[in-house]
């Protein structure tokens, strides 16, 4: 009886602890952590909210999708994160068009409701997950090497941003008056009223409106809200490209190589920050995801697949058009290998890229029409932005092709794809294919080159078969020569786009061959790798080193001299005042030259200088910002009544005067003509505007 007692209560205690271990597994006590710390976080300030939402605007929503759609069956870890972000991003967008398109607006508690139901489905399928995860976590050395290149890249990246208290260049004030709108809306920034005279803006907004999300849950500053969330979303191109880098070459290897590569050793995308590009570094976060879905659709063609695919493409064309057009060349260069290795393509494939276009088309139909009304049809009340270019606007920057380890890279990377051409290992191809792709889209005038060469061979060929009018039908293209065409470019794909998104192919190419050098060393003795595994260690963090400084002191406008004086204007000027501001040229439009651009953005207050997306404007109105922008930045001495004709003419109230280098200067604005000095702190000088005293 005593022995059956004794058993019976080992038998209980057994089941407790079985139970006890069920329930606090490894990842549900990570999980538990990980709550708590969001809560104490989210306590502590805009700072620990922005710790707190950012993550989960990144990963949440793409991962709750990614977990009802499961496009992949048994994904690698390093697959996922590109999957998450990529649907997170896309979700966000589609979300705020559709809100815009029915007449809604994204209110605050629907905002918090919408969160606060992401963060708990991310916590009960965590949660669930847990349920059979083992008590002892297996660390995989590979994902450790990852999350080293990743936190090390995190503090380059840091680093970076450390001194600059506002966004740089010329786009980050365009972007921040986005945002503004859309955070002040809940809408998508089509309407730019009372801001600026532009309704349907047909300029991609999905950056604005993911920003303008995390703006409002946080309760940070607008620039600081940019700058933190544009370096995580740098940072993340680690993940995106080691994930794609792995699925493509099949191997851990590459991934490492490839995140090094685009994180700590490329000069891109590190130096978006320089100038604020930072939709296109958004929109380049989406072309991991595309890539793997379009492969799986195309080898095994799925509707769980084709929405995830329609979702991504979607998302993408509301983030950055341009990007969307790189991902599609992507598409064409790999479905097109895949025919000419005689895949077997059948109308299952063909059927789902289809409908994944199909559904793309549909779910973005709003931002279609605007698109189409604004770009394609004629207006007369817009200010039209044509979609073919010409002149030297499109000249190929040798600087910027071989900035930083530029010509080393792209050496590697050639050298790679020549010896796995030789392997024939499609992959290559593929790359190689995409990266021709993106470079003649930006030079048209190479396929004047090309046709000739086609064309002749083509028609040697036939003749020798006797297939005489289809040789003349060849030949015929020997006179699409530039000899007798000229070819424009699209505005919209110039060599600078292209040129800055190279280290995305450079990266994938440059990964396959070091996991190539990584199995070669396999057979040799342990030492071999580990002297490759340190060499590559120590390059990471050469790398990382190289790119903390690596922000262009000429792309900083703002000191922070420039954010006490724009908080002063905030508080001690009316709503409606209007500053005149220092103005340098820039293209066509003109722009700030410093920390006075910020005023519009920041405060709502009108500048003389609007942001540059004032071009989408009515024609009239364009007109008159160049005008004023001409007349500031070609002031020179002598020229003082013209200026104080355009003062007048223009209502102007305030003159914002910073010490960054600029044409106006007080000097130029003495208390005789009418100014008064009514703010004089850390190199920015503020007067007002009395016209009753010239």
């Amino acid at each position: 009886m005593s022995a059956h007692k004794s058993a019976s209560k080992c038998i209980a205690t057994s089941t407790i602890a079985a139970s006890a271990r069920a329930v606090f597994s490894a990842q549900r006590c990570l999980v538990l952590v990980a709550v708590c710390c969001a809560a104490v976080a989210w306590l502590a300030g805009p700072l620990g909210r922005m710790l707190v939402a950012l993550p989960l605007l990144l990963f949440g929503p793409g991962f709750l999708l990614e977990r009802t759609l499961r496009p992949i069956a048994h994904p690698s870890p390093y697959l996922l994160p590109p999957f998450w972000l990529g649907l997170s991003l896309s979700a966000i967008a589609l979300l705020y068009q559709w809100i815009t398109a029915i007449g809604l607006s994204l209110t605050n508690p629907v905002l918090t409701l919408l969160v606060l139901g992401c963060g708990l489905g991310v916590i009960v399928q965590l949660w669930h997950a847990g349920a059979t995860a083992s008590v002892r976590l297996r660390l995989d050395p590979w994902m450790l090497a990852l999350m080293a290149v990743l936190a090390l890249t995190i503090w380059t990246r840091v680093e970076e941003v450390r001194a600059l208290v506002l966004p740089n260049w010329v786009d980050s004030v365009h972007h921040a008056l986005m945002i503004r709108v859309a955070a002040e809306r809940g809408q998508a920034p089509l309407d730019l009223r009372p801001y600026l005279p532009i309704t349907e803006l047909p300029y991609h907004w999905g950056y604005h409106v993911f920003v303008a999300t995390l703006l409002r849950l946080a309760g940070s500053s607008l620039p600081q809200t940019m700058l933190w969330s544009g370096q995580a979303l740098n940072v993340l191109h680690v993940l995106t490209v080691a994930g794609l880098a792995v699925y493509l070459w099949r191997r851990p290897m590459a991934g490492i190589a490839a995140a090094i590569t685009v994180g700590l050793i490329s000069i891109m995308p590190a130096y978006y920050v320089s100038w604020g590009r930072y939709t296109q570094l958004t929109g380049l976060l989406l072309v991991a995801p595309i890539a793997i879905a379009w492969l799986e659709l195309l080898r095994a063609p799925h509707w769980r697949l084709v929405t995830t695919l329609a979702l991504l493409l979607a998302g993408l064309s509301l983030i950055h058009f341009i990007v969307l057009l790189y991902a599609l060349m992507f598409l064409a260069a790999s479905g097109g290998i895949w025919l000419v290795r005689g895949e077997r393509v059948g109308w299952a494939s063909i059927r789902a890229a289809g409908s994944s276009a199909g559904l793309a088309l549909l779910i973005t139909a709003p931002w279609l029409l605007v698109l189409v009304r604004r770009k394609l049809l004629p207006n007369t009340d817009a200010s039209a932005l044509p979609l073919l270019g010409g002149g030297t606007f499109n000249a190929l920057d040798l600087n910027l092709l071989w900035a930083g380890q530029n010509r080393l890279l792209i050496a590697l990377a050639l050298t790679v794809a020549l010896w796995a051409i030789w392997r024939r290992r499609a992959v290559a191809a593929m790359l190689l294919g995409w990266l021709g792709l993106l470079i003649m889209s930006a030079n048209p005038w190479m396929v004047l080159y090309l046709l000739p060469a086609a064309g002749g061979a083509l028609a040697l060929s036939l003749v020798q078969r006797r297939r005489w009018g289809w040789a003349a039908a060849s030949a015929s293209l020997l006179l699409l020569n530039p000899a007798f065409v000229k070819l424009p470019y699209l505005s919209l794909l110039t060599n600078e786009a292209v040129v800055i998104s190279l280290f995305l192919p450079l990266g994938l190419l440059i990964g396959g061959g070091a996991a190539w050098l990584w199995d070669a060393l396999a057979p040799r003795p342990v030492w071999g790798r580990i002297l490759a595994a340190l060499a590559l260690a120590a390059l990471a963090g050469w790398g990382g080193w190289k790119l903390r400084d690596v922000v262009n002191p000429r792309t900083v406008l703002a000191r922070p001299g420039d954010v006490s004086a724009i908080e002063w204007v905030a508080t001690h000027t009316a709503p409606d005042a209007r500053f005149l501001v220092n103005t340098a040229g820039w293209l066509r439009t003109g722009r700030g030259s410093d920390g006075g651009w910020w005023i519009l953005p920041l405060t709502g207050r009108w500048v003389s200088a609007p942001p540059v997306i004032y071009d989408y404007a009515a024609p009239a109105y364009v007109q008159a910002v160049r005008a004023r922008n001409a007349i500031v930045s070609g002031f020179k001495p002598g020229r003082e009544q013209q200026l104080y004709d355009m003062i007048d003419r223009e209502q102007i109230t305030y003159v914002y005067l910073s010490s960054a280098d600029g044409p106006l200067t007080p000097s130029v604005f003495p208390a005789a003509a009418g100014f008064e000095q009514v703010y004089a702190r850390d190199g920015v000088s503020i007067f007002a505007v009395h016209r009753g005293g010239r």
